[in-house]
């Protein structure tokens, strides 16, 4: 490469201490498809080393790659180089095969190293305090799971022995900051990497100690009760001798242990704290899915939304509200995006499930919410108020002049966040609700739709053999449709066929075919379609459940309005709001002004709480009217003057609806030409109808 251009050239980040990003300057660069971020994670994984071809297939493919393997690397080497700034000088191509010149580039895992060192020399030469701030300052790198959303065996295994770098740093400066005494501060921090890890005994004995000094002797004991109950359970052990000697000497206040201290005011010590120290800071945000694909579009609005973390020149803080049906993947991209720009929020990223349309348990109170944020910043329980406005109160004044990132999941309703959102403007809310909450004020909003046809085969492909799909790629499209590219069917579908050798695509596409059947084969342990769109169901007033019922029955694609109104029996302006409140509960789409529509497994679930019952077949009768109505309209518009070749028998009850006397009199009469009579049969052909 020529040195006579003197001109400065954009120099690419790299970030794999966390999800896989690369950027320049705050804008993130799009990194591609599958193949690239595996050959890309694979290379930087390695700085400076060369990575053989060999060892690329062998990380993008496991044991079966295919014969086209080493072509499609050479392919995605070739695409990351038109991605990134100067991408022939970052990804260099050499004997047999590739290198990242971490001269022409930055990588957080370098810096995490540099960091370390300078920790391990601060340690050599006695210098504890330096020690502490030097691995304070190399974990602040750290934004999740290692490489997150690569899901490659090779690429995890070497991701998992990052974490296990990370863990174990955090382990040495939590033992040093208990050596010099300062114990308050760390616990808001070794509960979020318990919250992470919770089987890690010695993050467990850390916090138990540090309780302890800080005079909170019964929640020092109660996290013992906590890890052995755990431990019991889930592998059938006890907890290990280190950690029961300290619960032992805990009880007898053993001398050896420190003086416990009475715990300091927060205000005195929490916020110079958390400046002084990045990574001191209440993480309880999940880590982002391993196989989280597409949603580029969505991704990319929400990410210019939050503003790549800047504070805002107002007085409040930017809230963000996402919505979309169950199952539609609202969390796993909030989570996404919370990631990608976790670093700008450097007082903590907090998330809290309230619990709104959760299987067998209640909305999480605002009390109760409440009670989990200031545990998660590390306020004990006797310093928690026991009302809700002091409560909501000490909140507000904890969050000041501070800037975190707070996910509250799963909302059920405006007034459940109420006293949850912060006055701090250089705090960012998520909200993730499946009902559209107008009355949010200051909120941006988006909507999560069903994915797209090319975004469906993605995701099945990363929960499938990438061979496998593309060998039976339209048995795979025809599968994505018949879930409805909901991502929750999708992965439940996927994942059976997986969990099943011996069973095709095609074997599972005809399982699926079935409509009465759909819903129950979309139900894998724990998950299920039916359960989640039934949480949304029974949070309605029983007159909008009523309706959805009859509304199962509509035969056509779409509905307009005055159709509908027959349908349910009801004046037209009634009608459009119960449709419109379905609507804003994410149970009915509205493609255009006055046109509603079913999400395919909606219209499932519909037909699956029983139909219209009783209601049913007056419905129908009613639908037939109206269209029988509307065709008659539309001739006497066609034909003015035209002569009635039905007109109604005296002997027919005036009870009959029209619709069943019109039927009797057509299956009697000889067809005829010359008038309107067969438009009857087709009911679509009078416009305005909605039917198709």
């Amino acid at each position: 490469m020529s040195q006579t251009d003197s001109s400065p050239r954009p120099q690419v980040a790299f970030s794999v201490l966390g999800p896989l990003v690369a950027r320049v300057g705050d804008v993130q660069l799009s990194i591609g498809g599958p193949v690239q971020r595996r050959v890309l994670a694979m290379l930087l994984l390695e700085p400076g080393h060369v990575v053989s071809l060999d060892r690329l297939v062998g990380a993008v493919w496991d044991e079966d790659p295919p014969s086209t393997a080493a072509h499609q690397i050479r392919k995605a080497a070739a695409s990351l180089r038109k991605r990134v700034p100067c991408g022939h000088a970052v990804i260099v191509t050499e004997g047999p095969g590739y290198r990242v010149d971490v001269t022409r580039c930055r990588l957080d895992l370098l810096e995490f190293d540099e960091r370390m060192s300078a920790a391990r020399a601060a340690l050599k030469d006695g210098a504890q305090e330096a020690a502490v701030n030097a691995l304070w300052s190399a974990l602040s790198l750290w934004r999740g799971a290692a490489v997150s959303g690569v899901d490659a065996p090779v690429i995890r295994a070497a991701a998992t022995a990052l974490d296990e770098r990370r863990l174990s740093a955090a382990e040495q400066v939590f033992e040093l900051s208990l050596s010099l005494g300062e114990c308050g501060p760390i616990i808001p921090e070794l509960r979020a990497l318990i919250a992470e890890h919770p089987l890690r005994e010695t993050l467990r004995a850390q916090l138990m100690l540090a309780l302890y000094r800080t005079g909170r002797q019964a929640e020092a004991l109660d996290e013992y009760a906590r890890i052995r109950e755990l431990l019991r359970d889930t592998l059938g052990i006890d907890p290990g001798i280190r950690i029961a000697d300290l619960h032992a000497s805990i009880l007898n206040a053993d001398p050896d242990l420190g003086e416990p201290s009475p715990p300091v005011p927060v205000a005195a010590k929490s916020s110079a704290d958390v400046r002084d120290r990045p990574f001191l800071r209440a993480r309880t945000l999940p880590s982002s899915l391993r196989d989280f694909t597409g949603r580029s579009k969505e991704l990319a609005r929400l990410l210019a939304l939050m503003n790549s973390g800047t504070v805002p020149a107002g007085r409040s803080p930017r809230i963000i509200a996402i919505d979309g049906m169950g199952g539609v993947g609202k969390t796993s991209l909030a989570i996404e995006a919370a990631h990608r720009v976790g670093e700008h929020f450097p007082d903590g990223q907090l998330a809290v499930d309230l619990r709104g349309f959760t299987p067998g348990v209640a909305p999480l109170a605002p009390m109760a919410a409440l009670n989990v944020l200031l545990r998660a910043v590390g306020l004990p329980d006797d310093r928690i108020p026991d009302n809700i406005e002091a409560r909501s109160g000490l909140w507000q004044s904890l969050l000041a002049d501070r800037r975190l990132l707070i996910l509250l999941d799963n909302a059920a309703g405006t007034q459940q966040l109420q006293h949850l959102l912060p006055a701090s403007s250089g705090c960012l809310v998520l909200v993730t609700s499946r009902a559209k909450l107008l009355d949010l004020d200051g909120a941006a909003w988006i909507s999560v739709d069903h994915m797209s046809p090319e975004e469906s085969v993605a995701l099945i492909g990363e929960i499938l053999p990438a061979e496998r799909v593309q060998d039976e790629l339209p048995e795979v499209r025809e599968l994505a449709d018949l879930c409805g590219h909901l991502p929750l069917a999708l992965r439940i579908a996927a994942a059976r066929v997986a969990s099943r050798p011996g069973w095709t695509i095609r074997y599972m596409v005809d399982r699926l075919r079935d409509e009465g059947r759909r819903l129950t084969e979309l139900r894998s342990n724990e998950r299920s379609v039916a359960a989640t769109l039934h949480l949304s169901y029974v949070a309605m007033p029983e007159a909008h459940r009523r309706a959805l019922r009859i509304l199962g029955i509509h035969p056509g694609t779409t509905m307009d309005l005055h159709s509908t109104a027959a349908l349910l029996g009801m004046r037209a302006q009634n009608t459009e709001d119960v449709l419109e409140s379905l609507v804003d509960a994410n149970l009915l789409q509205q493609p255009g002004s006055g046109i509603y529509a079913f999400h395919d497994l909606v219209r499932n679930f519909a037909h699956s709480v029983g139909g219209a019952g009783d209601d049913g077949a007056a419905a129908i009768d009613r639908l037939l009217d109206y269209y029988a109505n509307s065709t008659d309209a539309a001739c006497d518009v066609l034909f003015p003057g035209r002569a009635r070749r039905f007109p109604t028998p005296t002997n027919f009850t005036a009870e009959l609806p029209r619709s069943r006397r019109l039927l009797r009199q057509v299956r009697g009469s000889s067809a005829s030409t010359g008038d309107c009579s067969r438009s009857w049969h087709s009911p679509s052909s009078a416009s305005g109808t909605g039917m198709r």
